[in-house]
């Protein structure tokens, strides 16, 4: 065999091996977080500063999740003020598996919500108002 019909062969199979690995992406679609990235992307700020209240309180929010609850526990200055939010559950490899939740109004640094989830990991985003204030925190959570 000569040099141009090696050439050749090369070319042909790395054609055929590109078109099997666009085939195979075609297959796994993978979704967008959100439709509208740009006008989340225009709110970051107001985002930021939210996050920045929430890391200033004594002690982070925390999260318990089972697969038919979620359990939130607020930092102990929350205790006695009305808190209202909701909670947005998104699974990185599923987005049938997310889920928002709101989270009822309560003046107790603890709430119980009954929801069902599938097991694996998830990305948890907690936005909550208390007596006017807004707060946000975010974290990665597991679901046994």
């Amino acid at each position: 065999m000569n040099w141009g019909k090696g050439l050749a062969l090369a070319l042909f199979a790395f054609a055929l091996m590109m078109t099997w690995f666009v085939f195979k992406a075609s297959q796994h679609p993978s979704p967008l977080v959100t439709e509208d990235y740009y006008g989340e992307e225009l709110k970051f700020q107001v985002r930021i500063d939210q996050a920045a209240r929430a890391k200033a309180l004594s002690a982070p929010v925390r999260f318990t999740l089972t697969r038919g609850s979620v359990q939130v526990e607020l930092p102990a200055e929350m205790k006695g003020r009305t808190v209202t939010g909701t909670l947005a559950l998104q699974r990185p490899n599923d987005p049938r598996g997310d889920r928002t939740i709101v989270i009822p109004a309560t003046s107790t640094a603890t709430t119980k919500v009954a929801v069902q989830l599938l097991p694996g990991r998830y990305n948890a985003a907690m936005a909550w108002q208390a007596d006017g204030t807004t707060y946000f925190t975010e974290e990665k959570v597991h679901v046994p």
